[in-house]
């Protein structure tokens, strides 16, 4: 197994993750691709999209193009959002290990698509939304995923008969403060951060840069151009080759 980052910081990693009781993991974008979906906002998927819809993702996942155009909303969302196939890794399962020891107190999601079925990961922090969210505006009923994907156009309230409203955080929407602050928290309470990929928004949680105490926050990112100085070391290698790397 082919791993470039040098054989010290992988070393220095795992003794500071061995020595650790509050160790937190943001998943972003590659933790999705990794199990099988694909990041909309690629160059190649941005081209895709606008020559198959006629915009791209980031207009179609907007509260404006929501209101105006909920149709074609529900076109994309449908085919491109609800048919990605997510299964889990092994970066999963490091994460899995780390629960089991104690040590990993949270897990905040980016992704829309949450945890894989059947990964069964405590304190899940679903900063942007889920998938498996789904609410009447108006009466507040939930519907579950499968009457999304199993509706016809769009999905409607069986009662209210309007458009239901997908439970995730639409471009131009604030983050639920709640949520972020907890984010936040827990965060700055980690003595190790584990960035794994970007956000989907590319309105990265900010991170605390002086937590009263010593952190170590490592950033997974297979951007060639990433420069962070709020970060001690950038990962360029797969996440599910490399965690089971640095955790016992």
């Amino acid at each position: 197994m082919e791993i470039r980052t040098d054989e010290k910081i992988i070393n220095y990693i795992k003794k500071k993750i061995k020595n650790s009781h509050n160790i937190v993991a943001v998943l972003g974008i590659e933790m999705l691709v990794e199990g099988g979906g694909c990041d909309l906002d690629s160059d190649s998927e941005n081209y895709r999209v606008e020559e198959e819809y006629g915009f791209c993702p980031e207009d179609m996942l907007s509260t404006s193009f929501f209101n105006a155009k909920v149709e074609k909303f529900y076109r994309f969302y449908k085919k491109e959002i609800l048919g990605m196939q997510q299964h889990s890794t092994a970066a999963y399962d490091a994460l899995l290990k780390l629960q089991k020891q104690g040590k990993l107190s949270a897990v905040i999601s980016q992704n829309f698509h949450g945890i894989p079925q059947g990964v069964h990961l405590s304190n899940v922090i679903e900063l942007n939304g889920s998938i498996n969210v789904n609410q009447c505006p108006h009466c507040d009923k939930d519907f579950n995923i499968q009457y999304i994907i199993d509706s016809r156009g769009i999905p409607h309230c069986d009662h209210c008969k309007v458009a239901i409203r997908p439970g995730i955080r639409l471009i131009g929407e604030r983050v639920d403060s709640e949520l972020m602050t907890q984010a936040a928290m827990a965060c700055d309470a980690a003595d190790v951060l584990l960035i794994l990929g970007k956000n989907m928004y590319n309105d990265r949680l900010e991170y605390s840069s002086a937590p009263e105490h010593e952190q170590l926050k490592v950033l997974f990112s297979k951007n060639e151009f990433e420069r962070n100085s709020k970060v001690d070391f950038i990962i360029r290698d797969d996440i599910y080759k490399f965690l089971p790397l640095i955790i016992d």
